[in-house]
């Protein structure tokens, strides 16, 4: 058998492809890993009742501005990364004397809620509605002091201040960032407290950072910056590396002052 040789000028050219493959295969595959980040998957846990009667409006608007940011708001507890658990409810309020002869009333409603990593508590929040006008139909009122206050809950949860300033990014799926995405069915003067970067990062807010890729140095100036208002225990901090944050993040999140 005759033994064939390839020039040697060749086998470095040959060498030369072999690695600009497997580097080709390398960037491909971590572009791959970068579009299959897992989602956060929450569920709602959430007693709700309107003038002592069930209801599902708030549960539905908080639903809808997770949705909006990104987040999969799933049915099955089983499924859930993080539940969102607790109680929102409304209840009339005293009117005038004139509101009465009227035929007017008016409600207010609150929410106690608690987020979730497996059995630990990371993040609780307490929200109360403002005042709002009267109306002639308690039920209507009474939903439309729900949808304020779970866009209240909402926007502690993930009010996307600190997104906007460290990604860049003005808007998230469609939506302006933190804005309701229901709108009000009932006219109500509201005095929503704005969300502000100083009260301390939301752990939703991490997660959708570092979910969405920003940059790492960026996300750890922003911690260092506003701290955290959630606890970063053992099952926070799990799940912030099931979601794709590095140990430098990690450990930032650790450091950072709870305010």
């Amino acid at each position: 058998m005759i033994k064939l040789n390839r020039p040697s000028h060749i086998q470095p050219i040959l060498l030369a492809a072999s690695l600009l493959t497997a580097a080709s295969c390398l960037l491909t595959t971590a572009a791959a890993q970068q579009t299959t980040r897992k989602p956060a998957h929450i569920f709602l846990d959430l007693s709700e009742t309107n003038l002592d009667k069930p209801s599902t409006v708030a549960k539905n608007t908080l639903s809808e501005r997770l949705a909006a940011a990104g987040f999969r708001v799933t049915t099955k507890r089983r499924e859930a990364d993080l539940v969102v658990e607790g109680s929102i409810s409304s209840r009339l309020t005293p009117v005038t004397d004139d509101v009465k002869k009227e035929g007017g009333v008016n409600a207010e409603a609150a929410a106690s809620v608690r987020l979730l990593s497996g059995a630990e508590v990371i993040a609780a929040t307490v929200e109360r509605s403002a005042p709002g006008d009267w109306g002639a139909q308690a039920e209507r009122v009474g939903e439309d002091r729900l949808v304020e206050v779970a866009g209240r809950v909402a926007d502690d949860m993930f009010s996307g201040n600190v997104v906007r300033e460290v990604s860049g990014f003005s808007e998230i799926s469609g939506i302006e960032v933190g804005a309701s995405t229901k709108p009000e069915s009932h006219p109500v003067k509201t005095t929503r407290k704005p969300a502000s970067p100083n009260r301390g990062m939301s752990f939703m807010e991490v997660v959708w950072l570092v979910q969405n890729f920003a940059p790492e140095e960026r996300i750890v100036s922003a911690l260092r910056k506003y701290g955290i208002k959630f606890k970063p225990r053992d099952g926070a901090v799990n799940q912030l590396r099931n979601f794709g944050a590095s140990e430098t993040v990690i450990n930032a999140v650790k450091n950072s002052n709870v305010v």
